[in-house]
Formats: C-alpha cells, sequence, structure tokens
C-alpha cells in the first residue's frame, strides 16, 4: 500500500488535541482526589498564587506538581513550606504547555496536625525571633491603678466576673469597658484597634485587661492573631492578658506584659485588696510610733547627758585642773634645779622665775574661756532641743497624714450595718434597716427606704 494511502487511512490529532484529549480524561476519569505527600519546591508567587511538589514519603522519586491559586491561598489558616507532611485536595488536571499533569489543589491540611495549630506555631515562632516576647520588655503592673479599661465582650459571664472581681476588693477603682467582638471574622483587628484607641486617646487609663471566657482554640482564635500581637506590643500601656481557662494559651498571652490565668484572675491581679491596705496602713501606722517613741528617747538621753556634764555643772573644774598641772610642773622644775649644775640651775632658775610671772595671766586666762564656754554651751543645748523638738513634730504630722481618718477628712465615709458589717452594694440592705455613716466629724445614723 502506497504511503499515501496509509496515511489517509490513519486518525492524525495535532499535538495541542492530544494535550486536550489527555487533559479531559484525567479529569474524567480521576476528578477530584486526596493525595498525601512532602512538599518541596514551594514558591509563592507575586500573583499570591502557589506552586510546589508533592514527593512520596516513601519513593521520594515519584513526584507530582501541585497549583493553587490566589483566592483559595488566601484562605489556608497557615503557611505552606518545604518539608510539610501534607494532604492536598484537589482536581487531577494536565497543563498542555508543558505537557505534564498536576492537581489544581482546593484544600491544603497538615498530616497529623490541626490548621490551626500549625498557623499557631509558626506564628509564635515568628514573634518569637523578632523579641516579642522577651521578659525584659516587660512592664510592672501598677501597685494601685485609679482606671482599669477592659477589651472584651460587653455581654457574658467574663466582663461580669472581672467587674464584680475587682470591685469586691478595691471599691474606689474606676473601670471602663471598651467593647469588641472576641470571636468570629473582624474580631482580631476590633481588639487590635481598641489597644490602639485605649493608648492615643484615654492618657487616664492606667492599665488594660483584654480577654473574654473559655471556648475552643476556633473561639479564642482572635488572640492568637498576629495583628492583636503587634497592638499589644506597641501599647505604652501595661497589658494584662486574660484569656481564657488556666489551660488555655494564646500569643496574646506571650506578647503581654502579665499572663492572667483566668478573667476572674485578672481580676485579682490587678488592684490590692482594701482590707489588705488598711491592714498595711495600720502596721505602717505603728511601726511609725514606735520609731517616733525611740527617736524621742534617744534624744532626751542626749539632752540629759549635756544636762548632766560636769563642765556644764562646774566649768571652774577646770581652772583647778589646770592650776594643780602647774604646780605639779613647778615641783618637777625645782626638784631639777636641785640635782644640775650651777649653770643649768641658773637657767633653770630664770625660766622658773618666767613661768612663774606668767602663771597668774594665764590661769586667768583659762579662768575667762571657761567663763565664756558656759553660755556658748548652754546655747548649743537649748538649739539641739528644739532641733530634737521640731523633728518629734514633723514625724507626728507624717502619721497624722497616714492615719486611715483622714480618708474621712477628705470627704469619704464608711457606712455600716446594725452588726458592723461595712455596706458596699446597695442590694445588700433591706428597707427599714437601720445603717449608721463614719463621717470625718461625728456620726449620722439612718433608716433605708
Amino acid at each position: 500500500m502506497p504511503a499515501e494511502e496509509a496515511l489517509a487511512t490513519r486518525t492524525l490529532l495535532t499535538v495541542a488535541e492530544l494535550s486536550r484529549k489527555i487533559k479531559s480524561t484525567l479529569e474524567d476519569a480521576l476528578r477530584y482526589v486526596w493525595v498525601c505527600g512532602q512538599v518541596s519546591k514551594v514558591t509563592y508567587a507575586q500573583s499570591g498564587h502557589l506552586y510546589f511538589d508533592l514527593k512520596d514519603e516513601v519513593d521520594p522519586a515519584a513526584v507530582i506538581t501541585c497549583t493553587m491559586w490566589r483566592p483559595r491561598v488566601m484562605r489556608l489558616k497557615f503557611r505552606v513550606e518545604t518539608g510539610m507532611s501534607v494532604l492536598v485536595h484537589g482536581l487531577v488536571t494536565a497543563y498542555p504547555a508543558q505537557g505534564k499533569y498536576q492537581i489544581s489543589a482546593e484544600e491544603i491540611e497538615p498530616k497529623g496536625v490541626g490548621a490551626l495549630h500549625l498557623k499557631f506555631e509558626q506564628l509564635k515562632e515568628k514573634l518569637s525571633r523578632e523579641g516579642l516576647f522577651e521578659a525584659g520588655r516587660k512592664r510592672p503592673l501598677p501597685f494601685l491603678p485609679s482606671t482599669i479599661a477592659l477589651v472584651t465582650s460587653p455581654i457574658g459571664a467574663a466582663v461580669q466576673d472581672m467587674i464584680r472581681t475587682i470591685l469586691a476588693r478595691f471599691p474606689l477603682v474606676r473601670i471602663l469597658v471598651y467593647p469588641v467582638r472576641v470571636q468570629g471574622e473582624g474580631a482580631a483587628p476590633e481588639i487590635a484597634a481598641a489597644l490602639g484607641h485605649l493608648n492615643l486617646a484615654r492618657p487616664d487609663v492606667d492599665v488594660i485587661i483584654a480577654g473574654r471566657g473559655g471556648g475552643s482554640l476556633e473561639d479564642l482564635w482572635a488572640f492568637n492573631e498576629e495583628i492583636v500581637a503587634r497592638a499589644i506590643f506597641a501599647s505604652r500601656i501595661p497589658v494584662i492578658s486574660a484569656v481564657g481557662h488556666e489551660t488555655d494559651t494564646t500569643i496574646a498571652d506571650f506578647v503581654a506584659d502579665v499572663r492572667a490565668r483566668t478573667p476572674t484572675d485578672a481580676g485579682n491581679r490587678v488592684v490590692p485588696r482594701w482590707e489588705d491596705l488598711q491592714a498595711a496602713l495600720a502596721d505602717d501606722g505603728a511601726k511609725l510610733r514606735r520609731a517616733l517613741r525611740v527617736h524621742a528617747e534617744m534624744a532626751r538621753a542626749r539632752l540629759d547627758g549635756f544636762r548632766d556634764s560636769r563642765a556644764l555643772r562646774r566649768p571652774e573644774d577646770l581652772v583647778a585642773q589646770h592650776r594643780q598641772r602647774s604646780d605639779e610642773l613647778a615641783e618637777r622644775l625645782r626638784v631639777g634645779l636641785q640635782s644640775a649644775s650651777p649653770d643649768l640651775a641658773r637657767r633653770l632658775h630664770d625660766f622658773r622665775q618666767r613661768l612663774i610671772a606668767t602663771l597668774p595671766r594665764a590661769l586667768a586666762a583659762s579662768a575667762d574661756r571657761g567663763r565664756a564656754l558656759e553660755p556658748r554651751l548652754h546655747a548649743a543645748m537649748n538649739r539641739a532641743c528644739d532641733s530634737a523638738r521640731a523633728r518629734a513634730d514633723s514625724l507626728r504630722a507624717g502619721l497624722t497624714a497616714l492615719d486611715p481618718k483622714a480618708v474621712l477628712g477628705r470627704g469619704y465615709s464608711i457606712t455600716r450595718r446594725e452588726d458592723g458589717a461595712i455596706v458596699r452594694d446597695a442590694s445588700a440592705v433591706r428597707p427599714g434597716e437601720i445603717l449608721t455613716t463614719d463621717l470625718a466629724e461625728g456620726r449620722i445614723r439612718s433608716r433605708v427606704e
């Protein structure tokens, strides 16, 4: 058969036609599949598309190319990296331009670990490398804040627990609730925006508590977002992270200045107990009173010592001591003259005569100095007494300022029931009950209407 006739009986396909048939056959026969393997040669294109190879974990020579388009890449909850073991779900297709088959991936899941957990670990490692978790940059909480901001949901048990705990411990503090969503899409940007707004617009806020009640990893995920972590890191106001239960751990916990085990624990950490402050104030007052007594007794002892000094009581004794010392020296000279050579005796005699001649003047001058010292010593003693009295008055004034009753002098009052219990909540009293209110001056008895 001639070649032309043989050619005429054959079905001829172009390369493009064959590629389309292969593509159609693959897609019709296999459709969507799940494939497991190890990721290699990962490329994130500028367009946002993802390209990688998937190798068989037993036979590394078996490789298939995978592609994931940008809209699906944006929905991934983790970053695909070389070496990961993953499950890929997608459409088996062919790429006619290169004559290769590939998987157009629609879903990618980490093998053996959840996507959220993997994203958590990836972000944790990234922020740790950048220093956001460093203990040295974290600031201590203020001892007694005047205003506390709660960045949380305005409904639910968590915010009520925090408010109730804080006011039970220190009822004079102000609480600002900044309402935000704490789960679901858009919650993380709201939390970050709230932290930024408080730092810019509320200089009166001393500390921020950001948190919510317990839930699943998905429920708590807003506090694992990078935008929230960076907002906490940038805050000039100390931040307490109070997310979930004690066993829950979030990225916010690592970045915050203080991590509370629960929202209630945050309320316990942020303010001291009013009763503890009162007890500490009473203890400090007792210590100050003891210190005042000790200082006063020491000053009194010094004054008694000055008063009982011989130099102050009998200044003439100083003159007598000088006179006695002069007599002793004169006697020693006399004895020395008797045993010395005539020349030395003469010289000693002349010296003795000069000494005898000057001795009355020296004694008189010594007596004058003694008499002149007496008023100066008395003046010094009076100044020491005045100084000690002034220090005692100053310490007494400081003790008065620390007196718990001074708080009442600033306009506060304390209301008690008939059994002596302090009233902190209006719902704790009943109509007709008699109350006693202590003021800075006096006491008022009243009946609840």
